[in-house]
């Protein structure tokens, strides 16, 4: 018996984005009617700084099955959508973007693919829109996705995609105020539950991406120091091979005294190189270490996904 009041949730995170919310939420209805009648849209104002709550209230009072939330402050696209998570009452939810770069036509083929049994299907670019520069963040990104994740290359990693209820509620039970979607899912979802679907990417229409190489390596860091022991994995490897090599030095330089003890005097210089080196190591450790001690007090102490200023529903 199926106990879903609501096939489909659309959940959307907004930032700065006033210019291109009517035509979206008018290109999403005219989609999903032709599907069903039992469907929301659920739109994130990850507290941007144009006038787009205000226009999310307009387009609240315009269209039925709409509920818009408005956050605090700005807590990122992985916290924004977590938090249109937690209110999706669809059996199947599906996320994109606000800018139009997701055609909203494309819905279809992410609600016929997840319909093979699958439980994620993200959206595949034929050709990616986006500058030259930041097609190379997203793809080292991707990598740096597959590798630590152990998600297979063939996955191709995008904002356009959809998700069983299972998995979202899954996802949502891991609480975490570093979020990142990818890994949540991962830790949720088999390998072979996963698919990709070819779909179309459009060239942005107004403003510019809010990814940068600051936003990449910020997702970078968060994805290596919180969903992977990988910094600390490297500074155990540097520290036994240095431990082997300082030993290794030694009795070299214990050998060359009971050899030649007149030549075997060390200098000054060969000294605080070495102790400088050594001293390097031991404060990037403590630097790593320090980070991880940073994020695990802030998720037991004051940590938020997310913080709800206001919201319509």
């Amino acid at each position: 018996m199926n106990t879903w009041k609501i096939d489909f949730s659309i959940v959307i995170p907004v930032f700065n984005s006033e210019n291109t919310l009517d035509e979206l939420i008018s290109r999403i209805i005219g989609t999903i009617i032709n599907i069903t009648q039992n469907y929301e849209i659920i739109l994130i104002d990850d507290c941007s700084s144009d006038k787009s709550w205000q226009k999310l209230k307009e387009i609240y009072k315009k269209y039925n099955n709409i509920k818009i939330i408005h956050l605090q402050r700005n807590f990122g696209q992985h916290n924004a959508i977590v938090c249109g998570f937690n209110y999706a009452k669809g059996k199947y939810i599906i996320t994109m973007d606000d800018d139009l770069q997701n055609p909203p036509e494309e819905i279809p083929k992410l609600i016929d693919k997840i319909g093979e049994g699958f439980s994620v299907v993200y959206g595949k670019y034929y050709i990616k829109h986006h500058s030259r520069l930041e097609n190379f963040f997203s793809k080292r990104f991707q990598m740096l996705i597959y590798y630590t994740l152990d998600i297979p290359d063939s996955i191709f990693i995008s904002s356009f995609t959809i998700f069983t209820a299972d998995v979202v509620k899954n996802m949502t039970s891991i609480n975490t105020s570093y979020v990142l979607l990818p890994a949540l899912m991962r830790g949720s979802v088999p390998a072979n539950k996963i698919a990709n679907v070819d779909v179309t990417h459009y060239p942005r229409k107004v403003g510019r991406s809010n990814y940068n190489m600051m936003k990449y390596f910020s997702l970078s860091l968060k994805l290596i120091i919180n969903y992977s022991t990988l910094p600390l994995l490297l500074i155990g490897v540097i520290g036994v091979i240095i431990s082997f090599s300082s030993f290794g030095y030694g009795i070299y330089i214990l050998y060359r005294y009971l050899v030649d003890p007149i030549n075997t005097l060390m200098g000054w210089n060969s000294i605080m190189v070495t102790l400088t080196f050594l001293g390097g190591i031991i404060l990037l450790s403590i630097a790593i270490i320090g980070e991880y001690l940073r994020r695990i007090l802030i998720e037991v102490s004051y940590g938020q996904q997310y913080v709800i200023g206001e919201m319509e529903f």
